[in-house]
């Protein structure tokens, strides 16, 4: 079972790195189409969509995914079954929340927003609410089956098809207005999860005509209903926290700036400069988290369910070693190298100052996001949401009494950043460590990695120095410094045992 867990894991890492870069090179290109106003626009109309599909589908994905893990342990064939009641109720809650967006939009526009254009963007967000809620559970389904391919393929698809229609697109058109531009980014969510749906359905359909079942594949559809409210309406509460907070940044931030003098123009783009480029470089270690929570889940709940409380513990303590690996070398790159990555990737000297400041939070980022992952893993949906309801008011707060201020402007919501990610981690750390009674090897888990960061950066800095005298392009000089300190890094993990020397067997095993 350990084996088959980092498997899952190191593929899904794998896949994730694959989305990674279309991602980056999406969000790269798309800045340099529609702006920093119009990424602004975008991820505000995405704030809005985000709070709409956890009302309408939020934790019920991963119940899912749960729910037929626990389900194939015990050898009771009720997957089906799950699938049908699951997708049946996440349309129901689509298509009402769906309407909701269509009569509010003017008033959402107008009275939250300030800005009766929005109305627009609203409108868009509508099949997309429908199509993510279906192809949110079609995923869970395959990921408690422990058929990771699938999906992953999916969301490849998905990226690759919105990378292509919606860039070839702004390309034809260019240039055109932030406001355009977001629109046809918006549009190109619908478009790229369609193909996603397209292919999950036909290999679920697959699945079906291949299937035999047994006599004990019944299960009352009461019972399944109530198995998933129980563990999705509180994994739903804590996503919820979550895509709130980013609503009430996408209104308050905005607004809170302008207070302190920005001009709206100001406003959006100083938004758009920290959350759509700045945010996704401090969230890169989620590759690697997100694949492992994926894969945590229904395996934690599995091993739980068997009693094999050995097996957590392992699972646990090996997805915060690995977080650690990737988040802590990160944060030493965003603090070493701010500026050339800032203008390397979007040519934009404020983003480099936002990737600074905001990057020294990445390793504490990460390890909120794992030890999220571990504790719904554990039943412990509840818990997790009480500490992101404390993190998200403390952020709140800080927006709130700080942004507006003229002489700390937006530094106000980086004090808040900072205070509420950190506060998030302890809290779930010392849960985690109290419940499971784990023991933790500073050394090996913390200061491994730690070392072999401070040894990455000054060779980083030699290798450029000596490329520069080659004469060659700087972008080129910095990616090949870049991968010089990433395998010296490798290096000295490999010298100090960061890296288990049986972790290569474990992948075939």
């Amino acid at each position: 079972m350990k084996s088959s867990f980092i498997h899952g894991s190191f593929l899904l890492v794998l896949v994730n790195l694959i989305l990674m870069f279309l991602d980056f090179s999406y969000n790269v290109f798309l800045s340099k189409l529609i702006g920093a106003e119009g990424m602004g626009l975008l991820q505000i109309s995405m704030s809005i969509l985000m709070v709409f599909l956890v009302l309408s589908s939020g934790g019920i994905s991963t119940a899912v995914s749960k729910l037929i893990a626990e389900q194939s342990s015990k050898n009771i064939y009720a997957t089906d079954r799950i699938l049908k009641l699951t997708i049946l109720l996440v349309l129901i809650l689509s298509t009402i929340f769906s309407f909701v967006l269509i009569f509010f939009a003017p008033n959402i526009a107008i009275k939250v927003f300030k800005d009766e254009d929005m109305f627009i963007f609203i409108y868009f967000l509508v099949p997309a609410t429908l199509i993510i809620s279906i192809s949110s559970i079609l995923r869970g389904y395959f990921y408690g089956l422990k058929m990771i391919t699938v999906p992953s393929i999916s969301q490849i698809i998905e990226h690759v098809g919105r990378f292509a229609v919606v860039l070839g697109f702004l390309y034809y058109k260019a240039p055109i207005t932030p406001a355009y531009g977001a629109l046809v980014a918006i549009a190109g969510i619908s478009i790229g999860e369609t193909f996603d749906l397209i292919w999950l359905s036909f290999m679920q359909r697959f699945m079906i005509d291949r299937k035999t079942y047994s006599v004990n594949s019944r299960i009352e559809g009461i019972r399944i209903l109530k198995q998933i409210l129980q563990v999705s309406i509180p994994i739903g509460i804590s996503n919820l926290l979550g895509v709130v907070l980013r609503f009430a940044n996408s209104v308050l931030i905005p607004n809170r700036l302008i207070d302190a003098g920005y001009s709206n123009s100001e406003a959006i783009a100083t938004f758009g400069r920290i959350t759509g480029m700045a945010m996704p470089m401090i969230t890169l270690p989620f590759i690697v988290t997100s694949a492992m929570v994926i894969n945590l889940i229904p395996n934690l709940s599995e091993q739980m369910a068997l009693k094999n409380y050995r097996e957590v513990k392992n699972h646990i303590l090996f997805s915060i070693k690995i977080t650690l690996l990737f988040s802590i070398p990160l944060t030493g790159l965003y603090a070493s190298f701010y500026e050339p990555i800032g203008i390397f990737l979007y040519e934009d000297l404020q983003v480099s100052k936002y990737i600074y400041i905001m990057g020294f939070n990445t390793t504490f980022l990460a390890l909120q996001h794992i030890f999220s992952g571990i504790l719904h893993g554990l039943n412990r949906q509840i818990t997790a949401a009480i500490n992101r309801m404390i993190g998200m008011i403390l952020q709140l707060l800080m927006i709130w009494f700080l942004v507006g201020n003229p002489k700390l402007g937006i530094n106000g919501f980086f004090i808040g950043f900072y205070l509420s990610g950190v506060t998030i981690c302890i809290l779930d750390f010392f849960i985690l460590k109290k419940m499971m009674k784990l023991y933790i090897d500073y050394w090996d888990l913390l200061l491994k990695p730690l070392i072999g960061t401070l040894c990455m950066i000054p060779i980083i800095y030699i290798s450029s120095g000596l490329l520069s005298h080659l004469y060659i392009n700087e972008v080129l000089n910095f990616v090949l410094s870049l991968i010089v300190g990433a395998l010296f890094y490798i290096f000295v993990l490999y010298v100090t045992k960061a890296i288990p020397k049986n972790i290569s067997n474990r992948f075939h095993n």
